[in-house]
């Protein structure tokens, strides 16, 4: 019966291993800092489609085990934010609009976001990645489709178990605010967009 059990026991744990656990990476968007300086006067428009919103991305966890999350849609409110905190308008589209479009909704620019994350933990007893890394590229383009700046940030965020107890996606929310304020920063310091 022992040999039984402990046969069972291995199994168990051999199941669990190496499923994906699901995080947010959203975090609390209103923390992050607003900028010194007053908004662009300029009009523009983040485009997230809907497939990208529910793209699904699976990365590794802490022992063995590996965490699933959404990335657009997780970043979509904080990088709204963070637009919002350089331009004096931000709208959110599903797709680039035409240049008809444009001059209806009086835009001046087209801001596509591209992400890319990565993961990882040394623990072998916890899940939650202690880790994180979110790669963050936005392309803006004017109202005739011309690439007006191609800005590229990274943010990292590192938590450990006795901060992430309660919010096990806390590297991966630091991460997103740590890109995100680079970001921000980057696109009021660029002169392109002052035109």
């Amino acid at each position: 019966m022992a040999l039984i059990q402990k046969i069972a026991v291995v199994g168990m744990i051999a199941a669990l291993s190496g499923c994906a656990h699901e995080i947010s990476l959203t975090g609390d968007p209103a923390k992050l800092p607003e900028l010194s300086t007053k908004p662009i006067e300029k009009s523009v428009a983040m485009v997230i489609s809907e497939d990208e919103s529910a793209r699904e991305v699976i990365t590794p966890g802490g022992g063995g085990d590996k965490v699933s999350y959404h990335p657009y849609h997780d970043l979509e409110l904080p990088i709204y934010v963070g637009l919002g905190h350089v331009f004096k308008n931000v709208t959110k589209m599903k797709k680039v609009p035409d240049a008809d479009a444009m001059r209806a909704q009086h835009l001046d620019y087209v801001v596509v976001p591209s992400i890319t994350t990565k993961s990882s933990s040394p623990s072998l007893l916890t899940w939650p990645p202690t880790d994180f890394t979110v790669a963050l590229t936005c392309t803006i383009t004017d109202p005739t489709g011309q690439k007006v700046v191609v800005e590229d940030v990274t943010g990292t965020g590192h938590a450990e178990f006795s901060e992430f107890k309660r919010n096990f996606g806390l590297a991966g929310q630091l991460a997103v605010a740590d890109a995100v304020t680079k970001l921000q920063t980057a696109l009021a310091n660029e002169p392109k967009l002052q035109k």
